[in-house]
């Protein structure tokens, strides 16, 4: 398979992986866990669908791990080395408890019509766990000793905070994206109340974004390699990242300080949906720079960092 296809693999891994924990910690904290998010964040389906792809993304890229290894097609795997992969390696180890923690995911999704919170909260910890995995599959995990935990810690809390911005983005953008004329005032006021439990733990989100971020670039640049990052691929899409993330933090920020206060009064004044196009609009190009952000993470991936040449 080509760079790109595998490239691609790993977009789709974080996309998919990250909305898989940040949308039902996102119901959790933001709509209660309750019925509310039956009737307004169609859980159950997007879990189920989210889990098969899941699945089939994860065995796709181990394979496509053990085939650059070979240098055979993935037609013909050589059998002996993919079990070796999957029993003797912390990469192996990784996909079978992302595999288990997806396939418990399904019950769950079964069962959101009945016992909605407690599956809530069992997605969530099952959608962080399988998230979690995809750090041993990075450079995170090529550190060693204590240095090397250290590493590996700060990019599981770092994936794990960025699936909680991305599942957020995505709960929020089933919330405003319906025509408020058809949903009635119900939607607007759940998606006030939701901006505002959203506020302080989107401020931890970010701490904790940039926090890490700055640890695994430590770890990763090295202090003796900052003045010339920018002659490298790797450093030129880093560099890319960091300004996409800017944007990001601007969006957020004209959500929080300007569109949120603007939903309130315009709840007040019977007049919504202007207010609803508006932060529609703001969370359309958040997302948007979030996908791009994850493409570049997964490009980023595949390349060697300057600590590593």
């Amino acid at each position: 398979m080509s760079e790109i296809g595998v490239i691609a693999i790993r977009w789709a891994l974080y996309v998919d992986l990250g909305l898989l924990f940040g949308l039902p910690l996102f119901a959790l904290y933001a709509l209660g866990g309750g019925r509310t998010v039956r009737s307004y964040l169609p859980l159950g389906p997007m879990i189920v669908l989210l889990v098969l792809l899941g699945l089939l993304l994860s065995v796709l890229g181990f394979l496509v791990q053990a085939s650059a290894m070979t240098g055979l097609p993935l037609t013909r795997p050589d059998l002996q080395l993919v079990s070796d992969l999957l029993n003797d390696t912390a990469l192996g180890t990784a996909l079978k408890v992302r595999l288990a923690a997806l396939v418990i995911l399904l019950p769950c999704a079964a069962l959101y019509g009945r016992k909605p919170r407690v599956c809530v909260m069992t997605s969530t910890l099952a959608g962080a766990i399988a998230l979690g995995t995809l750090a041993w599959s990075g450079h995170g995990a090529a550190g060693e000793g204590s240095a090397g935990w250290q590493q590996l810690a700060s990019d599981l809390v770092h994936l794990l905070a960025a699936g909680a911005w991305v599942g957020a983005i995505a709960a929020f953008l089933a919330l405003v994206i319906p025509n408020v004329d058809t949903d009635g005032l119900a939607r607007v006021l759940l998606t006030e109340q939701a901006l505002r439990g959203f506020s302080m733990v989107g401020t931890v989100i970010v701490g904790l974004l940039v926090v890490t971020g700055t640890v695994n670039t430590l770890f990763l640049v090295g202090s003796e390699h900052i003045a010339g990052l920018w002659q490298s691929s790797w450093g030129l899409l880093l560099t890319a990242k960091l300004v996409l993330f800017a944007g990001m933090l601007g969006l957020a920020a004209l959500n929080r300080y300007r569109l949120t206060p603007s939903l309130s009064l315009a709840i007040e004044q019977e007049d919504a949906p202007r207010a609803m196009t508006l932060l529609r609009g703001s969370l359309v190009v958040e997302g948007g720079l979030a996908i791009i952000i994850l493409a570049l993470v997964a490009w980023l991936g595949t390349l060697s960092p300057p600590m590593s040449m």
